[in-house]
């Protein structure tokens, strides 16, 4: 029986951003991967005139086009714009309950909780967290994925060099976000530096590497 993960994206490019080269590489190991995304991007940061509707299919559009770079079969894109109201922190929970309690993952994946500086992915990770630790579900393993705070460091190190071209055809799939910020660029460079100073020092075959904090529930 294969192994089930559940990545949680405050947005639709985080997964891409922080560990699109691990989930290539742990679908191409026979892991079922599961995207599910927290946010529909409406309120997304955009050199394009939309609105926040038409800015929402956008962002959906892409986040199909990346999950099927990837190779991930389950998409779960959440319709609320954010988690700044308690019904719209309740309808998260809600729906992320029931991801969980219906596909039962060994393994769940966020961004960390406290490193992570953006305010979204504290608070969706919060929400994760909470739900974890007075819910029923337990899953094997927490895992925190690195995507807008570097972390000091780690617990676990992947080498995503076979997956690395995957990875940015997945990032660039998230065109409205790209013409602001190369998150691309950004990303990669990060993950050439996590090989080059791999913590298990020594000669590293690497060259390029995402990581990840276990977090304890």
């Amino acid at each position: 029986m294969s192994k089930t993960i559940l990545v949680v994206s405050p947005h639709p490019d985080d997964l891409e951003i922080g560990m699109g080269g691990t989930a290539a590489k742990l679908i191409d190991e026979g892991t079922n991967v599961i995207s599910l995304i927290a946010t529909d991007g409406s309120g997304s940061t955009t050199t394009m005139e939309l609105s926040g509707e038409e800015m929402a299919e956008v962002r959906r559009q892409e986040a199909r086009e990346a999950v099927s770079v990837l190779g991930i079969q389950t998409l779960i894109p959440l319709t609320i714009e954010n988690v700044k109201t308690d019904k719209n922190k309740q309808h998260f929970k809600n729906d992320f309950k029931e991801a969980i309690l219906r596909f039962k993952p060994q393994e769940i994946y966020i961004p960390h909780p406290e490193i992570d500086k953006h305010p979204t992915h504290k608070a969706i990770s919060e929400l994760v967290v909470d739900e974890l630790r007075d819910g029923n579900f337990k899953p094997e393993k927490v895992w925190c994925y690195e995507v807008w705070t570097p972390f000091s460091s780690y617990d676990r190190i992947e080498d995503i060099t076979k997956y690395i071209d995957l990875k940015v055809m997945a990032i660039e799939t998230h065109r409205s976000q790209l013409e602001y910020k190369n998150y691309t660029e950004g990303i990669i460079g990060l993950n050439r530096y996590r090989a080059v100073f791999d913590e298990r020092h020594g000669v590293t075959k690497e060259k390029y590497a995402e990581v990840f904090i276990q977090l304890e529930i």
